[in-house]
């Protein structure tokens, strides 16, 4: 027989969302630290001997590369699959969440960690063979386009969600709910930049690429849950 569901309170999708955000992005880090190591120490070996990577990628080579792609991988994927738990009683096809998640997080996290790598101070090798000091504004350009690369991974991540969870609005309801989900997810990604230029300053590491997104998360959870809460979400028939 057909019966639906008890409505959600506001306050109990939130906590839900909150709870499944954070503890698919600790589940995921544990994996993806592992599959991280394996990628820097033994499979980006295998894919340059394959010409199938180089030995640098703008900021990062390889190793880190591969690394990152896999560690993200991941976590996106553990974070798509608890947040999908919440998701599926309201929008139909809410397994697309955690496909969408997973590639749309696995660019995020390779964009955050370029933008961490970009050095902001160095030397510059001039015709004659001596070396001249560069300071940061000489960094600006580069350090300008990996930024646009992160907040355009939050555009990405962002849309596609959008188009995962226009299943589940309510169609009485007003398109810009659906909009402010992308808005908060590319302000948030953002705001996620500026920390990188504040804090990494060219110095990353992927020990404190982890750990700065672990930090994040619980932010990144409560606002994008505030979010969500506010958005008329209907429930599904079972």
């Amino acid at each position: 027989m057909m019966q639906k569901q008890r409505p959600l309170s506001s306050v109990g999708l939130w906590w839900r969302w909150v709870l499944a955000t954070i503890v698919g992005a600790l589940i995921g880090n544990i994996f993806g630290i592992a599959i991280c190591l394996a990628g820097v120490h033994y499979l980006s070996d295998r894919l340059v001997n394959l010409n199938l990577c180089v030995d640098g990628l703008g900021s990062l080579n390889c190793a880190v590369t591969v690394g990152i792609v896999g560690g993200a991988l991941s976590v996106g994927s553990f974070v798509g699959l608890l947040q999908h738990l919440v998701l599926r009683r309201f929008v139909k096809a809410s397994a697309w969440w955690i496909l969408v998640s997973s590639f749309g997080w696995t660019w995020v996290g390779f964009a955050a960690t370029s933008l961490a790598y970009t050095p902001q101070f160095g030397f510059v090798l001039n015709a004659d063979g001596s070396f001249t000091e560069s300071n940061i504004v000489d960094r600006i350009p580069q350090l300008a386009v990996n930024s646009l690369w992160l907040v355009a991974a939050g555009l990405l991540l962002g849309l596609l969600q959008y188009l995962v969870l226009w299943n589940g609005v309510e169609r009485k309801s007003p398109k810009w709910q659906l909009i402010l989900w992308v808005l908060v997810n590319v302000v948030l990604i953002a705001f996620m930049a500026i920390a990188i230029l504040a804090f990494f300053r060219g110095k990353g590491s992927l020990y404190g690429i982890f750990w700065f997104f672990m930090e994040f998360t619980p932010f990144y959870a409560t606002i994008t849950g505030a979010t969500l809460a506010k958005m008329k979400l209907s429930t599904s028939q079972k």
